[in-house]
């Protein structure tokens, strides 16, 4: 079976996505907001959770910071 690879830019705190979870467009920042409540919380029944969609854009936002924009 063959898996495709997508490798995403990084996305800015205000760079809007459509969200598969929620179903409708959010901006980064709140998709890391919602993600760190739910996680604090132990939120387990939050779309943002466990969200592979979510996890992937922290990742990409995380590798995306240069030491020159910290």
């Amino acid at each position: 079976m063959r898996f495709k690879v997508s490798i995403q830019e990084p996305l800015g705190l205000s760079d809007t996505f459509y969200c598969r979870s929620r179903r409708k467009f959010l901006t980064l920042e709140k998709c890391l907001d919602d993600f760190m409540e739910a996680n604090a919380f132990e939120r387990r029944r939050s779309a943002c959770f466990r969200c592979p969609q979510g996890r992937r854009n922290r990742e990409t936002f995380a590798g995306g910071v240069s030491e020159e924009e910290e």
